[in-house]
């Protein structure tokens, strides 16, 4: 999976992912890869800091961020709140037919764990028989997809206690050019909010973008086969020879 389809997984499993990113039209966030408007964090707070720290007006900076005033307030009192924790969606529960109660759904993963498993249409026939509710095959369906998504829940990340410090500074440095290759790649391949994680726990010389792979750089002093390389460009240069021996 290229980098950036591997980041929009992250961001996706994560509650952080900005559905709507072609609505951000704030000017930082075009052409520069580590101000992300699919982060949905990033965007969150951008939109905070470009009221709190620059004094634009609330509604005008929804609009240019792409969320509604409903939106912002939420944001705002959530950041007031948690800090940047509180602009991290918080996950949904499983949402369930009013006719799939417990009892039925207990009924019916107990005829899926015999030996012979029905299908939804036959569980809805044995309800309807046995219990004298009416089920629709495709409910027990859904509730069972739904089951098996919510088996295996997302991690949560918290964020460390100085994410606002190092992402101001990150922040600063990209805008004046002088970020760290290491420091931005946490950002740009991870997230906001798991890059700012990586960032704290191990450091930015520890942090490569996911499909880095590492390289031997040849010792010049020692490379017989680089040393060759290197005399053969010298003299086709200054010499119009071609080779070596």
């Amino acid at each position: 999976m290229p980098p950036r389809d591997r980041k929009i997984e992250l961001l996706r499993r994560e509650g952080a992912l900005n559905r709507r990113p072609e609505r951000v039209r704030a000017s930082w966030f075009l052409g520069n890869r580590f101000f992300d408007a699919r982060d949905l964090v990033q965007i969150k707070y951008e939109m905070l800091r470009h009221v709190r720290v620059e004094g634009a007006d609330k509604t005008q900076a929804a609009a240019l961020f792409g969320v509604s005033r409903p939106t912002f307030y939420q944001a705002e009192a959530d950041f007031a709140r948690a800090g940047l924790a509180g602009l991290i969606a918080k996950p949904r529960g499983p949402k369930s037919a009013h006719k799939l109660t417990a009892e039925v759904m207990a009924f019916i993963e107990a005829r899926l764990a015999g030996e012979s498993v029905p299908g939804a249409r036959a569980l809805a026939r044995e309800l309807r028989s046995e219990r004298g509710g009416t089920v629709h095959p495709r409910s027990i369906e859904r509730a069972l997809a739904r089951k098996k998504k919510t088996a295996d829940p997302p991690r949560s990340l918290t964020p460390p206690p100085d994410a606002l410090t190092l992402y101001e500074r990150l922040r600063g440095e990209v805008l004046a050019g002088q970020a760290c290759c290491e420091g931005l790649s946490a950002i740009v391949y991870h997230g906001l909010v798991r890059g700012l994680c990586l960032l704290s726990s191990h450091g930015p010389s520890s942090v490569a973008p996911p499909t880095a792979t590492a390289r031997t750089v040849p010792n010049v002093r020692t490379d017989p086969q680089f040393l060759h390389v290197l005399a053969n460009m010298v003299l086709q240069t200054h010499q119009e020879l071609t080779h070596v021996y």
